[in-house]
């Protein structure tokens, strides 16, 4: 059997997996908000704007009472994050033993789908929970020399790069070299991710390669002896990495690349499929939750796609190793970011040759910036500095014209487990059966006349593309609407049978850049390119700041915003006060139509739902933006009956009861009813719910809210009214799903 280590360690792996999913690793106990004092040994450090971070292992609490000494550190102890104010911190040496006194906070739970999962994500690192306001109070003598040296080196190096370039440039060589990236401006950032070429500012094979192969090279040029080199450049390759804090891809390349070196010295083959196994089984003894870490996923999955699938697809020519990483990498990245880069492929023809340029030219500013002759040795680096300016100011450029061209950001949505299961396996058989026409040709090759066996590459690539096509499709039954849960504000999207999608509302009042982190990763995880209508019933902030976020993004940020808005559509009854005026401004920016509605009119989507405008009318005069929100009843019609919603706004007292007056007599059922003025104590009045008689209210407000919504006079009258009660405060978001005449309720997370 070939590679029997590779099936022994794929094993392994769907062991653990399946370990995994029958018994999930708990979750450590905290008591949220409380001041308390905790033991540990400091991990890893960094500075961000004027905050030390401290980052704790081996975490136990402790009552500084007990005792007048420091005790020992718990080696099976917990994981935390220290935020301390840097005048009130002397930095500890790492591997020191430290206690410190904070208020506890644990970290947050995706509320939506899309959401960023804070909770999932630190606890793969390690890490259980965060203290604020943190203070050292006690600190053993031992620190690990090794380490604190490590980190003096970077923070050296660090402040060549910032002494050298311009902030922006030496944010980014500060992550593509030494693995820095708290100073990484955020849009830079995105603007990497979208155009797909992220992966150049994360540690991986490319930088331990240019590297590692580097200093080897250089080792053997000056007659160094193999062994010799080759034990100089796996150790100081060992230390990088622990310099830039060992990520699971720096890991890998550093494991295989010390693999390829040892297996030249012992004059034997070297496996990069067997390497990669073994260095993906000795990450998953340590932590197997890497096993759900999109870094780990991406940084393995490219390189089994190279090893595994470059000869399958080897007649795609230069294009075959980025097709070998996309058959890999493909559902990874849909499940995680819900898009995918179309013009990636041709980008990184050109981005990642043009790294070991950027890659030299960084060292070589570190290495003239450490010349003791600080006039030369400043001049050198500027130099070098210079070149990396032009070679990064290359990058980015090439990453926004990439994203203006059409379908730059292809929006798929999160595709169904089924799909990535039957992509897989596509990808399988295309594998499969190329190993198994290579063993049959090389069987019959001693035969004359033999015809060589081979899969026609028009053949491969149609099956690519059907796998593709597969999973980027989506499968939409019925009726669905949501309830976004963006805090104290509204947010709700409707999706129909045939796709339309629409908007009402998108803000939040507790929520900061609630467009970006909240809404923006939603309507991309449920595949949402394009909205057909976006309804602001009135313009609070509370209603409109996620929508405005969307806005300012598609006219000021380099990125853009790659959803498409057809119209938006507010009452004709708003006031024209400064809110309005910046609406307009954004919406003539982005050659958005503004449209305005009152009360009689109707949108049909044609494909089944109904949106009728019952408040306010044309001519209703009021100084209130609440007074003037939009009431709208939905009406979804199939075969097998009629679903009725009704959506409220911020309507007042005035505006139920025309509400009440229009509804009353009509032959209508309200299975959904939004809380109106998110449970005030004023609003949803007796009159309009005995009327309408809900079997569901949804209410949707923010923990802890300053205005103690929902009221319990709103949520009596609404019990009152025979409804069952949902808050968003308590649930996450709310999914109604109508099919086939039946009715269901999804709470996010479950």
């Amino acid at each position: 059997m070939k590679r029997p280590l590779c099936y022994i360690c794929a094993a392994f792996v769907v062991t653990v997996f399946i370990c995994l999913k029958l018994n999930p690793l708990p979750d450590a106990s905290i008591a949220e908000g409380s001041r308390s004092t905790f033991l540990g040994e400091v991990d890893y450090k960094e500075y961000k704007d004027d905050t030390l971070i401290l980052y704790l292992k081996h975490v136990k609490e402790w009552n500084p009472n007990e005792t007048k000494q420091t005790p020992e550190k718990d080696e099976n102890g917990i994981g935390i994050i220290c935020y301390m104010e840097l005048s009130l911190a002397a930095e500890p040496k790492l591997g020191a033993v430290i206690a410190v006194q904070g208020r506890v906070s644990g970290f947050r739970q995706a509320r939506n789908p899309g959401g960023f999962d804070a909770r999932s994500y630190y606890k793969i690192q390690g890490l259980d929970f965060c203290l604020y306001n943190a203070e050292i109070i006690a600190q053993g003598e031992g620190f690990s020399a090794y380490r604190e040296g490590l980190y003096r080196i970077r923070r050296y190096f660090e402040g060549i790069f910032d002494k050298s370039m311009s902030e922006r440039d030496a944010s980014v060589m500060k992550a593509m070299v030494l693995g820095s990236k708290s100073g990484l401006d955020a849009e830079l950032k995105e603007l990497y991710r979208q155009s797909g070429i992220s992966h150049v500012l994360a540690i991986s094979g490319l930088h331990i390669t240019l590297i590692g192969m580097g200093l080897y090279r250089l080792l053997r040029k000056i007659r160094v002896p193999a062994a010799a080199a080759a034990f100089i450049s796996i150790l100081l390759m060992i230390a990088y990495g622990d310099m830039v804090g060992m990520s699971s891809s720096a890991y890998r390349a550093v494991f295989m690349f010390g693999m390829k070196l040892l297996a030249g010295v012992l004059h034997r083959t070297y496996d990069m499929l067997n390497a990669v196994a073994l260095a993906a089984v000795l990450l998953l003894a340590e932590q197997p939750l890497y096993l759900f870490h999109t870094g780990f996923l991406l940084s393995f999955g490219a390189i089994l796609g190279l090893g595994c699938l470059h000869e399958v697809v080897k007649e795609a020519k230069v294009f075959a190793g980025g097709l070998s990483i996309f058959l890999i990498h493909f559902p990874i990245m849909l499940c995680t970011y819900y898009t995918f880069p179309v013009y990636s492929f041709v980008l990184n023809l050109i981005v990642i040759p043009s790294m070991s340029g950027v890659m030299g030219l960084g060292l070589l500013c570190l290495a003239c910036g450490s010349v003791p002759i600080a006039p030369l040795g400043d001049a050198l680096a500027g130099v070098a500095a210079w070149g990396c300016h032009l070679l990064l100011g290359l990058f980015e450029r090439l990453c926004s014209l990439s994203l203006l061209l059409p379908g730059a950001e292809w929006i798929v949505g999160r595709p169904d487990n089924w799909r990535v299961i039957c992509f897989y396996a596509a990808v399988l058989f295309l594998y499969v059966s190329h190993v198994y026409i290579q063993r049959v040709n090389k069987r019959n090759a001693h035969r004359r006349n033999q015809i060589e066996l081979q899969i026609p590459f028009g053949y491969k690539m149609l099956l690519i593309l059907t796998a593709v096509s597969m999973l980027s499709s989506r499968t939409i039954n019925g009726f669905t609407i949501a309830f976004v849960d963006v805090g104290q504000g509204d947010c709700i999207w409707m999706e129909t049978p045939t796709g339309h999608h629409y908007l009402v509302d998108g803000g939040s009042t507790s929520e900061k850049d609630i467009g970006c982190y909240t809404l923006a990763p939603f309507l991309k995880y449920t595949g949402t390119a394009r909205l057909d209508a976006i309804f602001l019933t009135h313009l609070d902030k509370d209603h409109i700041s996620g929508v405005f976020e969307l806005l300012e993004t598609g006219v000021e940020s380099v990125t853009g915003n790659s959803i498409r808005i057809d119209r938006i559509v507010i009452s004709e009854a708003a006031i024209r006060d400064e809110a309005y005026m910046e609406l307009a401004a954004l919406c003539a920016a982005n050659e958005i139509p503004l449209e305005y509605a009152a009360t009689g009119d109707v949108i049909d989507s044609g494909d089944g739902l109904r949106i009728t405008i019952l408040h306010p009318e044309a001519g209703y005069k009021t100084d209130s933006r609440n007074a003037y929100s939009l009431a709208m009843k939905l009406v979804y019609t199939e075969r097998h009956g009629a679903f009725g919603a009704l959506l409220t706004g911020d309507i007042e007292a005035d505006g139920e009861a025309a509400v009440a007056d229009l509804l009353a007599g009509q032959d209508w059922n309200c299975q959904l009813y939004k809380a109106a003025h998110h449970g005030s104590r004023y609003s949803n009045s007796e009159e309009l719910l005995a009327l309408i008689r809900p079997q569901l209210t949804v209410i949707s407000c923010g923990e802890g809210n300053s205005y103690g919504h929902p009221h319990e006079e709103a949520l009596e009258r609404i019990a009152a009214s025979g409804s069952a009660v949902l808050a968003t405060k308590d649930t996450g978001a709310v999914f109604v799903r109508v099919r086939n005449g039946g009715v269901r309720v999804e709470c996010f997370p479950e």
